[in-house]
């Protein structure tokens, strides 16, 4: 008996830091999200500025020598006459014996005291502990502990949350809080964290408490302040009105999309007149609109970038549509078809025509922002994240660390398909119905967007609420209140300025620039074809001033390479805080203006131009020449990292100025010489007909990602150890899981919506 006794004493050590309290202010038990540098990340950092107490200075003292000091002082709160102390504390008296365990900074409010019920519990469980109760020793078994490999960056201690919330108590049940302190690596903004089982009636607030104060012991030895900077206690999370909501509008598409698949099925197999015949869409051999002049079809190029080309029938911007498929309901019923969309969707003919390299380099695009991603959304998850950092001396690693470039590759493809659409049809002295022109862009975005953001906001938090990592998602979404900037698309720019981690979907940026973009299309368009110098000295001065603003930006705000996105003069600003050259309209325009240029020039060669072989091997050693060196030219500041010296004002301010631009001339050339019959085999590659059907996913793919990442992470019971075949297994996993999410969500969203759009605005298109 007396062995077991010893045993859980010593275990008790490891619980002995959560058996006190202290006060602390409120204000730092707030959490908000902070965006990596590559883009935007989900990182935590106090919200006010609070310095983090680097692993050299502290850490390792309090692993190797503090921990041991402190809790053997703590344990001498559960000897003696524990009843008796336990009974003063619940008394009342708790404040007076508190302003004795304070010292110095740490009594910030000798007022805020641990709540009497949460007292009550925590030291109920620290005497059944004692006792050897199994109840209590589940909970103490659950904690978060110091593994191996802390010099390598394991300071995530999550604990054993399923078996913490198992426990159950006399009056209580067990709850795992997940507590962040303010030691770390400022660097890589990562800080020490653990998780801690105590009583479910403890608050978040009565946990901050309880680890300051245990915390606060080692003040003395180690001379340094390590306190709680972030605490989050999952409750059952109920669900409110607008859940009911999300559920009611999820019900009524998925009812929708059985009843159209179920009459599709009639139509199909049970109706042997000749009404099948003209259900829209049906023909299982899709014309070949290559062979058909562009004048006398639909074309159905789309003018977005993430956007691709639906193989039959979509109207355009006033084009009257093809011959009616039957009776109004019939047509609405079809339009939610899952066979008739998969079928569209699964279609390998297009008609992009000579401008079929769009779909793999939309494709692979596609796929660089999920393998740049599962990097970028994973740092926070590993316990090895130093082992990771040294990935930054790879050459190799630069294609992942830049992969912020494929969103370029998305506005030059939006520029591109816009441009050569457009002035195609004006050249062909075809009518444009500008309303249209703007209803289309909106009717195709939107409705998915929306539906995106209304189950991001609600049912979303339901699948990944009591995640381990969940903790940002447990803080105020900013989709509560600003939701409705994103289906205006100006969340780049409101609230916050556009500061990403303050946004709604903050990867939503990308289509509030480009459809900020499409707007401003028709002003160059119109002059290309009615006055083309006006035209293009229009676009070199739009051209000119992103180029200039990126540069003026970069100068103000001290930008040194090798950070493109990182100021480091002025960062009290609050446009500092903005990503001012990351998501702003002015500074990334540059890559879609590029694209129309081509567009134009496409068409006013009818995509005929013959390159001799000098040409074309000049073309492309420049090309590649100019990608290379954008994508893989800091790898002499990264070879020996940590960085130890900054690029000098004039070279940062040149590259962060045009390497976005550069990096646009560069994708011009290769659609040129695809779209004008000189790509060779890489035509034939780009122009797979594999392609084709992922390329029609690739919208619902980027919206939906991110949520499948986070839902991958946020959820893990245990920390990520990286090793390079882990990462692949993962990157993997994540494009194919996102790939079956954007199925799910084109099926019952997307393509819907472009078949009623066809009913609904049949009688302005005639």
């Amino acid at each position: 008996m007396n062995k077991m006794t010893d045993y859980y004493k010593f275990c008790l050590l490891i619980l002995a830091p959560f058996s006190a309290y202290v006060s602390a202010g409120e204000e730092n038990l707030i959490w908000r999200n902070t965006y990596h540098q590559f883009g935007y990340g989900l990182k935590y950092q106090p919200e006010s500025q609070q310095k983090t107490v680097e692993y050299n200075d502290a850490i390792d003292l309090l692993l190797r020598n503090g921990i041991k000091s402190l809790l053997m002082k703590k344990s001498q709160y559960l000897t003696g006459d524990f009843a008796g102390k336990k009974s003063q504390y619940v008394a009342g008296d708790f404040t007076v014996k508190k302003s004795q365990y304070l010292k110095g900074d740490f009594a910030m409010d000798p007022n805020m005291t641990v709540s009497a019920v949460c007292m009550n519990d925590t030291l109920t469980m620290i005497q059944d502990i004692i006792n050897g109760t199994t109840y209590a020793f589940d909970m103490l078994d659950s904690d978060g502990k110091p593994g191996s490999g802390i010099k390598h960056g394991n300071l995530i201690w999550t604990g054993n949350h399923p078996q913490c919330k198992q426990a159950r108590g006399p009056g209580f049940n067990g709850q795992m809080c997940s507590v962040v302190t303010n030691a770390g690596y400022s660097q890589l903004n990562l800080h020490l964290s653990f998780g801690a089982c105590l009583p479910d009636s403890c608050s978040q607030t009565d946990v901050g408490l309880i680890v300051w104060d245990a915390l606060n012991v080692t003040d003395a030895q180690l001379k340094v302040l390590i306190y709680p900077i972030g605490v989050s206690c999952p409750q059952d999370l109920k669900y409110a009105r607008k859940d009911i909501v999300a559920i009611v509008v999820s019900s009524i598409i998925a009812f929708a999309v059985v009843m159209g698949t179920l009459a599709d099925i009639v139509y199909i197999y049970l109706d042997n007149s000749g009404d099948k015949d003209n259900i829209q869409g049906r023909s299982d051999s899709p014309p070949n609109y290559n062979s058909i002049p562009a004048s006398s079809v639909n074309d159905t190029t789309e003018r977005l970038g993430l956007l691709s080309n639906i193989p039959k029938n979509e109207v355009l911007y006033g084009e009257n549509p093809q011959s009616s498929c039957g009776s109004v309901p019939k047509q609405i019923l079809i339009a939610f078809s899952l066979i008739t969309n998969t079928r569209k969707l699964l279609s390998t003919s297009t008609s992009s025509g000579n401008l079929t390299a769009i779909n793999g380099m939309r494709v692979i695009s596609m796929w660089w922002v999920i393998l740049g991603h599962t990097y970028v959304f994973n740092i926070g998850l590993l316990d090895n994240v130093l082992d990771f950092v040294e990935l930054l001396k790879r050459f190799s690693f630069q294609g992942i660390m830049n992969a912020t470039y494929s969103v370029d590759t998305f506005f030059f493809m939006s520029g591109l398909l816009v441009a050569y659409t457009v002035m195609k049809k004006l050249r062909d002295g075809a009518n444009i119905n500008w309303a249209m022109f703007y209803i289309h862009r909106f009717w195709r975005l939107t409705p998915v967007y929306a539906f995106a953001i209304l189950i991001w906001t609600t049912l979303y938090k339901h699948w990944i609420w009591n995640g381990t990592f969940a903790m940002s998602m447990r803080q105020t979404d900013p989709c509560d209140d600003y939701w409705w900037t994103n289906i205006i698309y100006i969340n780049n720019f409101h609230p916050n300025y556009g500061n990403l981690n303050k946004q709604c979907m903050g990867w939503g940026w990308y289509l509030a620039n480009d459809m900020q973009f499409y707007i401003l299309s028709p002003l160059f368009l119109i002059l290309l074809h009615k006055m083309k110098y006006v035209g293009h000295g229009a676009m070199l001065f739009f051209l000119t001033g992103c180029l200039t603003s990126r540069m003026i930006t970069a100068d103000y705000y001290g930008m040194r390479l090798p950070g493109i996105n990182t100021p480091l003069n002025h960062t009290h600003e609050a446009w500092a805080d903005s990503s001012p050259l990351y998501n702003k309209p002015y500074t990334r325009i540059a890559p879609y203006l590029v694209g129309m240029w081509l567009g134009y020039l496409l068409v006013i060669n009818s995509n005929r131009v013959r390159l001799g072989k000098l040409k074309l091997l000049v073309g492309w050693c420049v090309a590649i020449t100019i990608g290379i060196s954008i994508i893989y030219g800091l790898y002499g500041f990264y070879k020996d990292f940590p960085v130890t010296h900054l690029g000098n004002k004039s070279e940062s301010i040149i590259y962060i100025g045009c390497t976005r631009f550069g990096w646009s001339i560069a994708l011009a050339w290769v659609i040129f010489v695809c779209a004008t019959g000189n790509g060779g085999p890489v035509n034939t590659f780009l122009s797979w007909k594999v392609w084709a059907p992922l390329g029609r996913l690739t919208y619902c793919a980027y919206i939906v990602h991110p949520a499948v990442i986070f839902y991958f992470g946020l959820t893990m019971e245990k920390t990520l150890h990286y090793t390079d075949l882990v990462f692949v297994q993962q990157y993997i996993s994540l494009v194919v899981v996102s790939y079956g999410v954007a199925f799910v969500l084109s099926m019952t969203v997307e393509a819907p919506m472009l078949g009623l759009e066809k009913v609904l605005f049949k009688r302005w298109l005639k």
